[in-house]
């Protein structure tokens, strides 16, 4: 996947692609964010570097609802 692909498939659910670089390593990740109740939500996707080999099945598993982990 390119990055041009999951920029489009994560603003069609609702994301926005954010580059993010490690200080130390100066390597780059991918992160989706979101605004939603009043707070921002994050999560990582991948390495900039493995996107290519990421499927549009697994970016969109990783932007799926969070099951709510309070018991």
């Amino acid at each position: 996947m390119t990055e041009e692909e999951a920029r489009s498939l994560m603003r069609k659910q609702g994301w926005t692609y954010q580059e993010r670089i490690r200080h130390k390593s100066h390597i780059k990740y991918v992160y989706a964010k979101r605004w939603r109740e009043g707070t921002t939500i994050e999560r990582y996707v991948c390495r900039l570097s493995r996107l290519g080999d990421l499927t549009e099945q697994e970016l969109l598993a990783k932007l799926a609802p969070k099951p709510d982990q309070t018991l």
